[in-house]
């Protein structure tokens, strides 16, 4: 840790985007210490699958979720930080919020004085921390937004300074490989990456290493695989993991129609269209102007111009494949607008270069920076939460009943991970331990299983969550457990009714 400090007060840019990370994050993730609990239902889950992996449950084996392996990892790492909060997690955000910060000012500097990375990066930030798809902190998206940053900068490096290295091309196939064990959907951006450098090599007559680049990068990018193969060889956990992470969610989520190609590349803007709308206008704007001011850049290579539009399209294609929108999809592709904001100065550098003069560089960043942190504070989307006491959310009283209990043991139904797990620290003794975004008739196997768990009392406790106004409890329930609680609750701004049950003694 001291090391880390030292290279970040001796790297005054580094320092400068962990600053920016730090202060955008405490606002905008309710994962900061200024909240006292996250409520997100995906992060609770991520958490509970992470923090079981380092109490001896095999994921995917023993307890069913659908993201990929790496991403609990993360979440377990940050349970080590802190069992029953995600205080961890949040440090863990800021660590990579500020590599993927790093790697944008850099690619600034290829293009603009440095300068101008000290109004560009507190905006950059401001726009994804606050943006629709940022949700509440600690997505699978914003844990990649690294890996895009490193991405994108070697790709743009690889044109305008100097062919990728030996070293430069493996880190680059990391950089997929460890996307591959987050969510595989968002390897579009490093498909158009590789295609992209082996035309120009090609195009170059440097045909042996084209092919070379290819191999290289496959290795890098196989690397992280088998390391997570090893793990799961070892713990038995291979084939549930094909199923579970590829299998289900190439099937499950199907919407089970066949279109042609044409319908669905529209059905694909169409969806892309409405995420960016959800966005808002300015994310918008900067998005649907991209080709304009990549085309006017001040860069000569036309193959680069290409490739950035290309990547970016490549990516909406990939992460909109499966024709379903949720808002934190789309997170990384705000990146992107990074390249419309440099192609705008670059049109205008002289007038910009007076709005910035160096005289007066430093006050007119501070004005800056504190303009746009107290922009992520005033939009923090739930900035209404802030400072909310934990008495206020049932999750800490129904762990606190819970806990009066020896080895307690729970399970979640109705909905997503509610957090109760989280806050009492209970590992999950059941395969499925929440309720999937999966239909019925495509996977019955969650619904099925949980309710034989019921039947057979195989928990002392059940957390049922609905946003159903009149709810009438199921029999196999009411049958077997006495209800303890009820509590109304906003979840998203929306309203959900909680119940906690308590199995019966045996008569």
């Amino acid at each position: 840790m001291k090391k880390i400090i030292k290279k970040l007060i001796k790297n005054k840019y580094l320092f400068f985007c962990f600053l920016v990370s730090f202060v955008f994050l405490l606002f905008t993730s309710k994962n900061s210490f200024l909240y006292s609990f996250n409520d997100w239902v995906d992060a609770n889950a991520f958490f509970t699958v992470g923090k079981s992996m380092f109490n001896g449950v095999v994921p995917y084996k023993d307890l069913f979720e659908q993201k990929g392996i790496l991403l609990y990892l993360i979440y377990g790492i940050g349970y080590l930080f802190s069992h029953n909060s995600f205080y961890g997690v949040f440090i863990l955000e800021v660590i990579s919020f500020t590599v993927f910060l790093y790697y944008m000012y850099k690619i600034i500097k290829m293009y603009l004085d440095e300068k101008y990375s000290l109004v560009i990066i507190p905006f950059l930030a401001f726009l994804i921390t606050t943006s629709t798809s940022f949700v509440q902190g600690g997505s699978c998206e914003e844990f990649c937004l690294p890996f895009f940053g490193v991405s994108l900068y070697y790709f743009i490096k690889h044109f305008k300074e100097s062919e990728l290295t030996d070293k430069e091309i493996y880190i680059n196939g990391l950089m997929a490989g460890l996307v591959l064990l987050m969510k595989y959907t968002m390897l579009g951006f490093w498909i158009n990456f590789g295609i992209v450098i082996f035309i120009d090599l090609l195009l170059k007559k440097k045909t042996k290493k084209a092919f070379m680049f290819c191999l290289k990068f496959l290795i890098g990018m196989i690397a992280p695989l088998i390391l997570a193969f090893i793990y799961l060889i070892i713990t038995g956990g291979v084939k549930d993991f094909i199923q579970d992470y590829f299998v289900i969610n190439m099937t499950a989520y199907d919407p089970g129609k066949k279109y042609s190609m044409i319908t669905r590349f529209f059905r694909i803007f169409r969806s892309s269209f409405v995420a960016i709308r959800q966005n808002g206008i300015l994310i918008m704007g900067l998005i649907f102007s991209m080709p304009i001011f990549v085309w006017f850049i001040k860069e000569k290579n036309k193959l680069l111009k290409i490739g950035l539009l290309s990547g970016t399209l490549l990516s909406f294609v990939f992460i909109f494949w499966g024709l379903k929108v949720y808002k934190y999809y789309m997170l990384p592709t705000i990146m992107f607008s990074l390249i419309t904001i440099i192609g705008i100065i670059s049109i205008f550098k002289k007038y910009s270069d007076k709005i910035i003069n160096k005289k007066y560089l430093y006050v007119f960043f501070a004005i800056v920076f504190v303009a746009f942190a107290f922009l992520s504070y005033k939009r923090a989307r739930f900035g209404y939460d802030m400072g909310r006491s934990k008495d206020s959310y049932f999750q800490y009283k129904y762990a606190e009943y819970i806990n009066k209990y020896k080895n307690p043991t729970l399970l979640n139904m109705g909905f997503l991970d509610v957090g109760v797990y989280t806050v009492s620290g209970i590992i999950p003794n059941t395969k499925y331990f929440e309720v999937q975004n999966l239909d019925y008739e495509k996977f019955p196997e969650n619904l099925d299983e949980m309710q034989k768990y019921v039947e057979n009392k195989e928990v002392m406790f059940i957390v049922y969550a609905t946003d159903q106004d009149e709810f009438e409890i199921p029999e196999y329930i009411t049958n077997n457990y006495d209800q303890i609680y009820m509590d109304k609750y906003k979840f998203e701004k929306e309203d959900y009714t909680a119940f906690l049950f308590k199995v019966k003694e045996v008569e």
